[in-house]
């Protein structure tokens, strides 16, 4: 499935809807991380309005959407995903106890699960891309 999601530009990052979904919304510091909490919200979200039983509408084209006059300043990125449970990935992990031990004492300080803390990580590390030559 594919829905068109809006890119604005906010105090401290960009924040994203779905005109096709007006509740579905969600926020990135910058663009590569507001599309992939774009990836992730309308997975979640799709898959709530499915469980609900309601029918999924016809995706709005993303020219018809861009050419709007209140998307002027709007990014208009098209987002697919399956909008099911396999768009979430089980992934296993070998570490360090101990390392593992301070990532989950980090989260339970914050209020975090572990796998959040590695996709900010993740993204964290490609941004910052430490391992170039």
């Amino acid at each position: 499935m594919q829905y068109v999601a809006l890119f604005e530009k906010e105090k401290r990052g960009l924040g994203v809807t779905f005109p096709d979904f007006p509740e579905c919304t969600t926020f990135g510091e910058d663009l590569d991380e507001a599309v992939d909490q774009a990836h992730e919200a309308l997975s979640l979200y799709l898959q709530f309005y499915q469980e609900e039983g309601r029918t999924l509408p016809e995706p709005t084209p993303k020219k018809e959407l861009a050419a709007l006059p209140e998307n002027k300043n709007r990014k208009a990125i098209n987002i697919t995903v399956n909008g099911d449970e396999s768009d979430f990935i089980d992934i296993e992990v070998v570490m360090h106890a101990h390392l593992l031990g301070r990532i989950e004492k980090y989260c339970r300080q914050y209020g975090i699960s572990p796998a959040d803390f590695l996709a900010v990580a993740a993204r964290q590390t490609i941004k910052a891309d430490p391992f170039a030559d």
